[in-house]
């Protein structure tokens, strides 16, 4: 049966060979072994709710990566957003307590998800918003998509990306309903570069798991990090 979506979640397909057959030869299989290097190296964010505390207080460095095997050692371990729509919220555990993450992001190394961030000052972000409505699948398959753009440098253009978030805000006292995604970048006054960007990126969220595209992708905002004052 065809996987109509590139999620993770076993209930929607879970993770199947999504029509990549098997390889048993030795040398491809020894290849495989050998460290491949990304583009650039990252980190694992995630900001915990934590009463009282200033987002830079609740934002925490998880673990970093530069390879192919660590992103997907790490990666396989995270929840998909498709999760949070059966009720569930992402937890860390903290000592004999859990506590509650708002939200999880994956950042060059060297920068700080904040809008604080030297890099990140000068520049902005598009987001896309997504109710329970949408489908967990296929919300699951705009995060996955974006996340093996960004980190596979397939994201143009690259240089200025500087990460990506992904915001529950089904609860909480700001809540929602909906699951935010993020794509941060810098120079947002290099109008050719944002709008190339804004393209590529829609390019991606359009894109479905067989290479078809989806005319009903949601469109992303554009938002300057010089006019935000909060996160």
């Amino acid at each position: 049966m065809a996987q109509p979506f590139l999620s993770f979640n076993e209930q929607y397909g879970g993770r199947g060979s999504f029509g990549i057959p098997d390889e048993d030869d030795e040398a491809v299989i020894a290849a495989l072994r050998e460290p491949m290097k990304l583009r650039d190296s990252w980190v694992l964010w995630e900001q915990v709710v934590i009463e009282g505390k200033n987002y830079s207080d609740a934002t925490r460095k998880v673990t970093s990566f530069s390879t192919v095997q660590d992103f997907w050692g790490i990666y396989n371990g995270l929840p998909q957003p498709s999760e949070l729509l059966e009720g569930k919220r992402i937890m860390r555990d903290s000592g004999s307590s859990s506590v509650p993450i708002d939200a999880l992001m994956i950042f060059k190394d060297g920068v700080h998800p904040s809008w604080e961030d030297s890099v990140n000052a000068s520049g902005g972000h598009f987001q896309i918003q997504m109710k329970a409505s949408s489908g967990g699948g296929q919300i699951d398959e705009y995060w996955n998509s974006i996340v093996l753009a960004l980190v596979g440098g397939a994201l143009e253009p690259a240089d200025m990306i500087t990460g990506v978030r992904l915001v529950d805000k089904l609860f909480g006292q700001k809540a929602a309903n909906v699951i935010r995604i993020e794509l941060w970048f810098s120079k947002f006054s290099d109008n050719n570069a944002v709008a190339t960007l804004k393209k590529n990126f829609e390019n991606v969220l359009s894109t479905k798991l067989d290479g078809t595209k989806n005319s009903s992708f949601p469109k992303p905002d554009t938002k300057p990090h010089s006019n935000l004052s909060k996160h």
